[in-house]
């Protein structure tokens, strides 16, 4: 990670406060410098991140009412200055704090970062934590403050060049529900956030991140093709249902010794899952496996075979037809046809 840019300011707010003036924001004119404990914070908020993501997205088009793109747009296309849009943005998520009793004002981090030829921007708000240090020059115990990073409830993250190139979605940010009351909802609002809710777009990462979760892995040709089941099975029921895929439900179905570490390996890779979507129908059903039995013959394929045009009908003569057989296969036929037409002894 290369950090190119970071600032710091902070909102002040009292707990069971709303209304115009309950919050008020402390800012700083200066970035953060880029040393090693901006570098520590910086990767243990990423990972914490990583692991939370829960939605993706991209930012409101209203732009007349949702006004952070807009200084987004300024900082990175006319260079208005890093330090005035972290400023606006600050405004914008303080203003959207007073209508919350329940927030209690926090730090909000400014963090633009490339990795990997990609450049990013990171929004969190982050809270303090009371704990307990030792003065080196006394050995004497004494009270602290750090930030509570592996309680990240408000967060969000920009791909700026996807976001350019408005490739969706752009954006992604945590989710969090305390007492069943969505506790990170002003902050999305503050910076425009929109779930992108494309079916097949969800589903199709879905399922690319299944193939390769179930290769990582090591599964064995039948584990992956109970697993297949196993997902189009889910995702026919939902369908059906009228009801959205949930992804921590279907990692507990696609690996029910491990529950949770499909869910895992999809934050942690990456992915672009949101927590729940609605299923795709034509992508989900390349999981179903087709299969029967006629006389002594049985057939069995998955659907993404016939998609891939190794199994496929053939109308005209009525009968199946099979590419890319082994040559095992091919000689144990021949040598039965072979044997069957051997001229018998007399």
């Amino acid at each position: 990670m290369n950090i190119l840019e970071a600032i710091l300011h902070r909102i002040e707010k009292d707990k069971n406060s709303s209304g115009a003036g309950s919050s008020q924001s402390v800012m700083r004119y200066e970035c953060l410098p880029i040393d090693e404990k901006l570098e520590r914070t910086a990767t243990d908020i990423l990972r914490i991140y990583s692991k939370s993501t829960s939605g993706y997205g991209t930012f409101d088009s209203e732009e007349a009412v949702y006004r952070f793109p807009v200084h987004l747009r300024d900082y990175i296309v006319t260079n208005a200055g890093f330090i005035a849009f972290t400023h606006e943005a600050t405004r914008l998520i303080a203003a959207k704090m007073e209508g919350e009793g329940f927030a209690t004002g926090g730090y909000v981090l400014y963090l633009r970062y490339t990795t990997q030829e990609r450049d990013w921007l990171l929004v969190a708000m982050l809270k303090l934590k009371p704990g307990t240090g030792v003065i080196e020059q006394t050995i004497e115990l004494s009270d602290t403050l750090s930030f509570d990073i592996d309680h990240l409830h408000e967060a969000a993250r920009v791909d700026l060049a996807k976001w350019q190139a408005d490739t969706q979605p752009y954006l992604s940010f945590i989710k969090k529900r305390q007492g069943g009351q969505d506790v990170s909802r002003y902050f999305r609002e503050a910076l425009g956030c929109t779930e992108y809710t494309d079916s097949k777009h969800n589903t199709e990462k879905m399922r690319d991140a299944f193939e390769t979760y179930s290769e990582r892995q090591n599964w064995t040709h039948e584990q992956k093709r109970d697993g297949r089941r196993r997902v189009y099975d889910y995702c026919e029921a939902k369908d059906k249902a009228g009801e959205p895929v949930n992804l921590t439900a279907l990692s507990a179905m696609i690996n029910d010794q491990d529950p949770e570490s499909f869910s895992v390996f999809v934050r942690e890779e990456g992915f672009e899952i949101g927590e729940t979507f609605k299923p795709h129908k034509a992508t989900y059903t390349r999981f179903k496996r087709i299969q029967r039995q006629f006389g002594s013959v049985k057939v069995s394929f998955d659907v993404q075979d016939l998609l891939d045009g190794r199994v496929d009908y053939d109308d005209a003569h009525g009968c199946l037809v099979i590419t890319g057989l082994p040559a095992e296969l091919i000689d144990e036929i021949k040598n039965h046809k072979e044997d069957q037409n051997e001229p018998s002894a007399d």
